[in-house]
């Protein structure tokens, strides 16, 4: 078993999460996500560009 943390929840660090648990490479990974702030997300809650619909998905694909 493969224990990952990543720091941050942001975008970045939520991409990161999203990647590692859908890649097969290491069959079983356990990804922990810390932050200083109470809610997660960072800038995506508070607005990201129209042409990041990437981005913006994952707050949906997270929850």
């Amino acid at each position: 078993m493969l224990r990952v943390a990543v720091v941050g929840s942001g975008p970045s660090g939520v991409y990161t999460a999203q990647a590692l648990l859908n890649q097969s490479l290491v069959p079983d990974v356990r990804v922990h996500v810390l932050d200083r702030l109470p809610t997660p997300y960072g800038l995506v809650r508070y607005g990201v560009a129209p042409d990041h619909e990437k981005i913006k998905s994952l707050q949906n694909s997270l929850r």
